[in-house]
């Protein structure tokens, strides 16, 4: 038992009890913290980290143990269960995830005190000992409610960070020149576009065709349409300066493997954003048929490898 001295209230505490409930809230938070970083999860690291978590719930209750109560306590405590079950992601990373952490941690303790005052009408209290919530005659139905934001914060904050104003981050603005003529469109930069032609391991940047039609000759965009039986032999029926230009990039998508995708290197690509300018011919254009965004934001996607080099 613990007693109170504030209150004067002596409080059975069920160890068990602390220890599950701190389970499932950290492994829940731990998993929106990977949803909202975009890093894999995987299951096991998530238990080993809620595991930690649910211990310091225990050690902050020891008299003895009070350092895990302070600041750097809890900070480090954080820290360890981030490192368990996100590690090896780089610092910046690891940062991020560190401040998403403290973000749902926050919120779901809003979540909580919303459903304890709010909806449960059973006479009970709550206060905090050791930095730790001591609950007594209330439902824990308020669990249920903050699972609940959680989850749309796993879900619902990944998709609006996506969407959103992380779109916005990862915008730029991409200029082609190619045989005195150039066109201006939104790019996006995206890790998931690891498309290199395979004779120069150059990278790829994903183009909608249409936004080329400016650029390229008439007659040449309908023959690179995807699909085309005809595709594999384009490079061949051109004249010698379109010929040295173009690839054949094999790409691998959602219902389709093994496909090919016409590509062509442009004289000049220049790529701006809020942090630097980068002008490069180092570069092939991937022609895809179809938009690339619902929303028109973006027509085209950067390779990552782009950005790094430069």
């Amino acid at each position: 038992m613990i007693r109170m001295e504030e209150t004067g209230l002596t409080v059975k505490v069920y160890l068990d009890v602390i220890l599950l409930v701190n389970f499932i809230m950290d492994f829940f938070i731990l998993w929106a913290t990977g949803k909202l970083s975009n890093l894999p999860v995987k299951i096991s690291r998530l238990v080993l980290g809620a595991f930690i978590g649910a211990l310091y719930s225990i050690a902050v209750l020891l008299p003895q143990w009070s350092f895990f109560s302070s600041f750097l306590g809890k900070s480090i405590c954080a820290f360890l269960m981030v490192l368990v079950a996100y590690p090896l992601q780089g610092v910046a990373k690891f940062i991020r995830s560190y401040m998403y952490l403290y973000v749902i941690s926050f919120a779901m303790g809003g979540a909580v005190l919303a459903a304890v005052f709010l909806l449960d009408t059973s006479p009970g209290f709550m206060q905090v000992w050791n930095g730790v919530g001591i609950i007594r005659g209330i439902h824990y139905s308020w669990l249920v409610v903050a699972l609940v934001v959680v989850g749309f914060l796993g879900y619902g904050g990944f998709h609006y960070l996506r969407k959103g104003w992380l779109q916005e981050e990862l915008l730029n603005s991409l200029t082609i020149y190619f045989h005195n003529n150039k066109v201006m469109i939104p790019a996006l930069l995206d890790t998931g576009n690891q498309l290199i032609d395979p004779f120069t391991k150059k990278p790829v940047i994903v183009v909608e065709r249409a936004a080329l039609e400016k650029l390229l000759p008439k007659d040449f965009l309908p023959k690179t349409k995807e699909g085309n039986s005809e595709i594999s032999e384009l490079p061949g029926s051109l004249d010698e300066t379109w010929s040295s230009r173009l690839r054949l990039i094999p790409f691998n998508s959602v219902g389709k493997s093994n496909g090919l995708m016409i590509g062509f290197q442009p004289d000049i690509v220049v790529i701006k954003n809020k942090k630097k300018e980068i002008i490069t011919s180092e570069v092939f254009l991937g022609l895809v048929n179809r938009p690339l965004s619902g929303e028109g934001r973006y027509r085209a996607l950067l390779h990552p490898q782009i950005l790094q080099e430069h």
